[in-house]
């Protein structure tokens, strides 16, 4: 069987929540009200660790939209580690934008398959 190589970008495209990344200055916030008019709610806890997340890792407000974005449609719910390693990944690349994110996730996707694959024989 032959799976066909794993995108990002069209697999997060296709769930779009209306969050392409402008630079107003509630971005975060009209994300997550947005998310809760479609009955997505986070709660008071994932929304403090959303936002230790964004001074741990000194986050701008887009970073920290398209980290949580990735993290709700990748892990079905919000998971803080996963958040966490994805918002420390936009940053250190200095990445503010969906496409570069995408772009960015599967880069690395590729390089820990190539670290997990072994040889036989």
């Amino acid at each position: 069987m032959i799976i066909p190589k794993y995108n990002w970008y069209n697999l997060l495209e296709s769930f779009d929540f209306g969050v392409e990344v402008d630079m107003n200055e509630n971005v975060l916030d009209d994300y997550i009200a947005l998310l809760a008019s479609k009955g997505f709610r986070l709660s008071d806890g994932d929304l403090h660790f959303v936002d230790f997340g964004r001074h741990y890792t000194d986050a701008s407000e887009p970073q920290v939209k398209i980290a949580l974005e990735v993290t709700l449609i990748k892990q079905l719910s919000f998971d803080g580690s996963y958040f966490i390693a994805v918002l420390e990944s936009l940053v250190n690349e200095n990445i503010t934008s969906k496409q570069k994110a995408y772009e960015l996730l599967d880069r690395l996707q590729t390089n820990n398959e190539r670290k997990h694959s072994c040889t036989v024989g």
